[in-house]
């Protein structure tokens, strides 16, 4: 069957080669805008992006000017009368493709493009060090390319003053306002759908090493880490990155459910674009975010446009299983310019490549991961939008995608083997109601954001390694053991927050935000007989219901002293309320009657950026951040007897210095982002092992992460973009630790002290076609897995591993066909090990993949 299936994989993908020959390209006269309620020069951007168009606009014109949001499709000239309208602005063109944004006033007819501003040359400025004249050529809101700050449009012709490309302009809402990406003063990489629709990315692992800074730990799809600047303790307790999807955040705030390996894992069909803030983000958004903020933000509904996206693809995994996906999305209004709706649904089958020689399972780790979204816009006046989205998704998998080593390296089943006596599925729902209205009510904009979000976990890890001698010890009879774990937290969340307009003297947020959570982990292990029978559970059972409440009022407020001086100051105090009560049976088991907690947290930033020019920004910023400390698990060590772990555990604190620039040339031709980084870390939460259970700890030496990321953009002609991206982090303990086998000056887990991703990509030179080549180089440094004197953990090392992929883009009449191999030269790079304290499981990349996506839009 797999070998009829390569062969018709192989024919596809000669066939689309071949047809590629014979693509025309077509243009249109006309562009569907989508763009909501901001600033002016937002506004100017996004026409730009879109239309590819230049356009020259003077800082200081449109500063505090505000427009109405456009959802229509028209040409550019009808998009500019509409947002002009009422402004005492107009517009003149110097050519087909330049446009200056002048006052009223200054022109004798304003749809006459041959008419002239008054005292005005006839000749369109040039933007640089010296001129106040802003140019918006190809600025995007809501995309990018890469995983840098910046990207060329490969499909733009070459416009300009000098007829060559430039590279795009991105607008974010990192500070929970729209912002060019080149001012945050921060470090933001901005991935778009179609930059991951280009590299082949259905699932988090398929991007992640390719963002400077971004690490992570996993056991396959749904069962993940994810840590940003080396601000990991290596198995963390509970998560330093937050993860949001638009406005809403994932998951528990606490460990409690182990929520820090369950990061989710978005189907990433119809993602407008991923966000990924590093740095600490506690005044924003609040806890768990020391290391930085990870948003999915997705498509918005089209008031004006009907339309659809299909997308379908099959891959082939060298000495694994047959991968393939699919997905569509439908956009309808329903009332122009008032109601639309935006339906999707996804299915990702990944085909699996890991053996599990117990049972005699080829493939053990196939998953598939499915869902949709449901999304409905209202906009009765236009200052008014109310958004509804409903999300859910699940994911299903046989088995974990790790092999068995010993720790000192060598495979025990070949390098993509196991040996798991019982089996372990693992089962997710992901279940996200959120509603959001904004209200624009002139100077001010109010913004409402409620959720309710559901998320159940399960799943079994075979432990037997561990347990089958000690039930020979009880004299108890048994060929098995797993460990069984059901994680539920059930979340409400509002956040209420009102902004200033952009471009004013003074800008300022003010919000408050609540959350409710209720969380579940109920554990066991249940065993098998000699005969492979389930036997009576009598070792451990355990069940720990919590709450979760927060209640935190957050500001900040930016002065622009000068044209070129910013300076920012923000603040949040939040109060977290958690209650733990552990029921707990068998040998291991242990009762917890209720334990409380409550903590009032302060934290804070600031922050100062030069504008050098319209085309580079420096900064300096401080930020901190923080994990609410809390109640502590018990269990009994299954050697001593005696509790795994104190009463208690305490919050910890992250202090964060950054300086930064961000840089393009005036053509937009070559980009540069710059950042260097000092993290103090103080009394780091750790998740200790004894005795094959889990407890919280602090270091109370705690930890410095020294580093810097740089990403380079680059356009010289119009076919060919490369961009780098590079990241160094120096992650070590400050003071040796007994209880963890620590050192002083030890290297934190899972930290590589470089990482690389270089990206190329060509348009071959055939006018009448759309034929592209690219390539991705991934390099991962060495990282440790442990600490080196560890007796519970035994220490591991992760070597260094280098990937190239390589991709081919063809246009057949509607469709866009995108060829792929992953890993081509098959390395087994190791990513990662889970679940320590059963054994040196580690994760495996994927092998060599070949693949091909087809993508249309009608």
């Amino acid at each position: 069957m797999y070998s009829s299936i390569r062969s018709a994989i192989t024919q596809a993908i000669l066939a689309a080669a071949l047809l590629g020959a014979v693509v025309v390209a077509y243009a249109q006269a006309t562009v569907i805008f989508d763009l909501p309620n901001q600033p002016l020069a937002d506004s100017l951007r996004a026409v730009a992006s879109q239309t590819n168009s230049n356009i020259l606009f003077d800082r200081s014109l449109v500063r505090g000017i505000s427009v109405k949001a456009l959802k229509a499709q028209l040409s550019v000239d009808e998009a500019l009368e509409r947002l002009l309208e009422g402004t005492g602005l107009t517009y003149r063109k110097s050519d087909d493709k330049t446009i200056v944004i002048v006052a009223a006033s200054a022109m004798t007819d304003p749809r006459d493009p041959h008419s002239r501003p008054a005292q005005t040359s006839s000749e369109p400025p040039t933007p640089g060090h010296d001129t106040p004249v802003h140019l918006a050529q190809a600025g995007s809101a809501q995309s990018s390319e890469g995983p840098g700050n910046t990207r060329a449009d490969l499909g733009a012709a070459s416009q300009g003053y000098t007829n060559e490309p430039k590279l795009e302009e991105i607008v974010v809402t990192a500070q929970k306002r729209t912002e060019r990406l080149i001012d945050t003063p921060q470090s933001v990489s901005v991935l778009s759908g179609d930059y991951l629709t280009k590299i082949g990315a259905v699932k988090f692992s398929d991007f992640a090493n390719t963002v400077p800074g971004l690490n992570f730990t996993t056991a396959g799809a749904g069962y993940t880490g994810v840590s940003l600047r080396g601000v990991t303790a290596g198995f963390d307790f509970s998560p330093t990155v937050g993860i949001y999807v638009d406005d809403v955040p994932y998951g528990s705030s606490t460990g409690f459910n182990q929520s820090a390996q369950t990061a989710l894992d978005v189907g990433l069909f119809d993602i407008d674009r991923i966000e990924v803030l590093r740095g600490p983000q506690g005044t924003l958004y609040g806890a768990s975010t020391m290391g930085g903020l990870i948003k999915y933000v997705t498509k918005t509904p089209d008031t004006n446009a009907s339309m659809a996206d299909l997308q379908a693809g099959v891959a082939d995994i060298h000495d694994g299983g047959v991968s393939y996906n699919g997905s569509i999305a439908v956009n309808e209004p329903l009332v122009a310019d008032k109601a639309a709706v935006r339906a999707s649904a996804f299915y990702s089958h990944d085909g699996g490549y890991i053996d599990n020689v117990a049972r005699s399972e080829s493939n053990a780790n196939r998953a598939g991961i499915y869902g949709g979204r449901l999304d409905l816009l209202l906009k009765p006046v236009e200052a008014l939008s109310i958004r509804v989205a409903g999300f859910l998704q699940d994911i299903s998998r046989n088995g974990e995608a790790t092999a068995d080593y010993t720790f000192a390296g060598t495979p025990r089943y070949g390098n993509l083997g196991q040996y798991r006596s019982f089996a372990e599925p693992y089962h997710q729902q992901f279940r996200l109601l959120s509603g959001t209205v904004s209200y624009d009510a002139g100077p001010v904009t109010l913004t409402s954001v409620s959720s309710y979000q559901s998320v159940r976990t399960n799943f079994v890890a075979d432990i037997s390694q561990n347990y089958v001698p000690f039930c020979a010890y009880a004299a108890r009879a048994c060929s098995a053991v797993g460990y069984t774990v059901d994680l539920g937290t059930d979340k409400f969340t509002q956040e209420v927050r009102l902004a200033s307009k952009s471009l004013a003297v003074l800008e300022w947020l003010i919000g408050g935000f609540y959350t409710h959570e209720t969380s579940t982990n109920v554990q066991s292990f249940p065993s098998l007989d000699l005969a492979g029978q389930a036997a009576p559970n009598d070792l451990f059972n355990f069940s720990s219901p919590t709450t979760y409440k927060e209640r935190a009022a957050f500001g900040d407020l930016t002065w622009h002293l000068t044209n070129k001086v910013d300076v920012t100051g923000g603040l949040r105090y939040a109060r977290n309320d958690q209650t733990y009560v552990q029921y707990g049976s068998g040998v291991f088991g242990v009762n917890v009657s209720p334990r409380n907690s409550a903590q009032g947290v302060l934290t804070y930033l600031g922050d100062v950026r030069y504008h050098f020019n319209e085309h580079a920004t420096g900064y300096l910023r401080y930020a901190t951040g923080y994990r609410p400390g809390g109640p502590n698990f018990a269990a009994l060590d299954a050697t001593t007897g005696l509790p795994t772990g104190g009463a208690t555990f305490q919050p910890d604190r992250l202090r964060s210095y950054e300086a930064g620039v961000k840089a393009e040339s005036t053509d937009r031709r070559f980009g540069v982002d710059l950042a260097g980084y000092n993290v103090d870390w103080s009394n780091i939460q750790l998740s200790a092992i004894r005795g094959g259970f889990s407890a919280v700890t602090n270091a109370p030496g705690g930890a410095t992460v020294q580093g810097a990321e740089l990403t380079l953009t680059a356009r010289p002609v119009s076919a060919f973009t490369a961009t780098g991206a590079f990241a160094y982090q120096h992650a070590y303990l400050k003071e040796a630790d007994v209880d963890l086998g620590a050192s002083k000056g030890e290297r934190l887990p899972n930290v590589p002290r470089f990482t690389a991703a270089l990206n190329a990509d060509y348009i071959l030179p055939v006018t009448s076609l759309r034929p592209t080549i690219g390539s991705t180089l991934r390099l991962v440094g060495d990282r440790t897995a442990s600490f080196d004197k560890s007796t519970s953990f035994p220490q591991y090392q992760l070597p260094q591993y280098t990937t190239v992929d390589l991709r081919s883009g063809l246009t057949i009449g509607s469709v866009d066909m995108q060829l792929y191999v992953h890993n081509v030269f098959d390395e087994h790079g190791q990513l990662s090990l889970m679940l320590p304290q059963f054994g040196a499981r580690v994760a495996i990349m994927q092998p060599r993949t070949i693949g091909i996506n087809a993508t249309t839009h009608f």
